[in-house]
């Protein structure tokens, strides 16, 4: 008799596994269509697959209730290439409501494939706490929300900001690491070589010595080598690195820098990305590349980068001297507020072998006010 009721168990417990890998199974499948837009995609919320209509989906919480399920896009999508495809692929905050006095939010995506869209994942931020702002920038979503202190009742008004920061991992949206206190999430320009192991975040005009204890060392290492294997040494790469500042160092190359950076963590790295990837993407050359005349550029900017259908683009050599100027044109209707391809081609009197150039596309600023004067900078090499 006891026998046959461990056996029985077994069966049961059996049945159950197979029964909740068909129901992942069958949620991961539903992921997979596609949709027109991400407001009618499907995403995957505490494990179930969640089709939206308009924003919104509702559901009964059990056959004959009166309470609802309810599941909803708090706010408007931003949209930015997440995966690397040079589609935009969407962000968003989802508001769910699964009955009960939890009102929780999270954050997902939306994949462009060929102009249609397939959910990820949500990522619970938490209950009752209040959204403010998500962007996609070179490679990573940034979620910021207002929270609670932990000892505050859920009664609180959300006052404490946070921020996530979350990339593409095999299709799934995943959080990064804690940041320890003090450390930030910054993006910037990596250039790894001999006596050269340099950090300069977006946000600072100066480079930053990596120093040598840095946990993300070894990766960040890696990660630059394996992208200019067949390119020069010095070339910098555009990456995003957890971490924080730090006094430089008294001795080596580091004392040569005006700061320091520990890197914890090495978040993307995005060989297309830069400081200015919100308004402007250059698909050729890309950063560090090595070029000769004539110099074919494409990318595409947001419309209002362009003016008349056009932006002035300027090419230095390593002394800072202007060897080439002229314009990209746009190759679609300029007057929006989308991305629009352009494209360009200059000649120009080729510098020293191996010497270092700066390439400059410029915002077209027809007011001449320095307030609206905007432009990326793309280092290459010549030939």
């Amino acid at each position: 008799m006891k026998r046959c009721i461990e056996i029985f168990v077994i069966l049961c417990v059996i049945i159950v596994s197979v029964s909740l890998a068909k129901g992942e199974g069958s949620a991961a499948a539903r992921l997979d269509q596609y949709a027109t837009d991400s407001l009618n995609a499907t995403y995957l919320i505490e494990g179930k697959a969640v089709r939206l209509m308009d924003g919104r989906f509702e559901l009964p919480a059990a056959p004959g209730s009166a309470t609802m399920i309810r599941t909803s896009v708090f706010g408007k999508p931003v949209y930015g290439d997440l995966d690397g495809d040079g589609d935009e692929d969407a962000g968003l905050f989802i508001l769910h409501t699964p009955g009960g006095s939890g009102t929780f939010y999270y954050v997902a995506a939306a994949l462009n494939r060929n102009g249609n869209y397939r959910g990820t994942n949500g990522v619970l931020l938490g209950d009752r706490i209040a959204p403010q702002t998500i962007q996609i920038s070179n490679g990573v979503v940034v979620a910021n929300y207002a929270d609670r202190r932990p000892d505050e009742p859920m009664v609180a008004r959300p006052s404490v900001g946070k921020t996530k920061y979350l990339t593409l991992k095999n299709v799934q949206l995943e959080e990064i690491k804690p940041l320890g206190q003090g450390e930030q999430a910054l993006e910037g320009w990596v250039i790894i070589g001999h006596e050269v192991r340099s950090f300069k975040p977006c946000l600072r005009k100066t480079d930053l010595w990596i120093l040598g204890e840095s946990p993300a060392l070894r990766e960040i290492i890696a990660a630059h080598g394996k992208a200019f294997l067949d390119r020069k040494r010095y070339a910098p790469l555009f990456m995003v690195l957890g971490g924080k500042c730090a006094e430089r160092p008294t001795g080596g190359f580091g004392r040569e820098y005006e700061g320091a950076f520990l890197a914890t963590q090495l978040v993307q790295v995005w060989p297309r990305g830069n400081c200015k990837s919100a308004l402007i993407v250059v698909d050729a050359p890309t950063p560090g590349a090595v070029i000769t005349s004539p110099l074919r550029v494409q990318g595409k900017a947001r419309g209002v980068w362009f003016f008349e259908g056009d932006f002035p683009i300027v090419l230095r050599d390593s002394n800072g001297k202007v060897i080439a100027k002229g314009y990209a044109t746009a190759k679609d209707e300029w007057m929006t507020e989308k991305f629009v391809p352009f494209e360009a081609v200059i000649k120009f009197k080729m510098p020293a072998s191996g010497s270092k150039g700066t390439l400059i596309l410029k915002k077209d600023n027809p007011t001449d006010l320095p307030e609206h004067d905007d432009e990326l900078g793309i280092t290459v090499f010549f030939d």
